[in-house]
């Protein structure tokens, strides 16, 4: 067996690859990739009718764009589902949670001393059966969310952050 293996290795030449692009074209191949890829997430973003506009727009210029259908396909049929969703993902801050009867009547009470105190914060109280709820604020982001419980701990020490969908924020 050993010989066979020497013959192999006689008959294999293992030099090294040739380079396929040259050092001096690296920077200019990482700054048409950068180029590239931000346009492709903001078409995403924008959705299809970005496309369309580029593609026949009036302004003497053409461009063309060469795509998947079925990725516009996909694309809008994101962008209908989220429009459905009436709020995005985001985080809330619930201030308030308690069963029974007494917890019906505290909720409301709870409620009008916060918006007393936190005037442009909105309130949310909800019934989940057997819970009453009271969530406060609307925020994109957990760091704000984080943020405002600070200032809130010294009069709600039990609130706590939770993800869930939220209102549009005002423009």
């Amino acid at each position: 067996m050993k010989i066979k293996i020497r013959q192999i290795k006689k008959n294999f030449n293992f030099a090294p690859a040739k380079t396929i692009v040259s050092v001096k074209y690296i920077p200019s191949l990482i700054i048409l990739f950068l180029l590239t890829s931000s346009t492709g997430v903001f078409a995403q973003l924008s959705g299809t009718r970005l496309i369309r506009d580029l593609q026949y727009s009036g302004e003497g210029g053409r461009i063309t764009i060469i795509e998947n259908e079925d990725i516009v396909k996909l694309i809008d049929k994101h962008l209908n589902e989220e429009s459905k969703l009436n709020g995005i993902i985001g985080y809330r801050i619930r201030i308030y949670s308690n069963s029974g009867k007494q917890a019906r009547i505290d909720g409301p009470k709870v409620q009008a001393n916060f918006i007393s105190k936190y005037e442009g914060v909105r309130a949310y109280y909800t019934f989940d059966s057997p819970f009453y709820r009271l969530y406060v604020g609307d925020f994109r982001t957990r760091s704000e969310a984080i943020k405002f419980l600070k200032e809130i701990e010294r009069d709600y020490p039990d609130a706590f952050i939770i993800r869930t969908k939220i209102n549009y924020p005002a423009l």
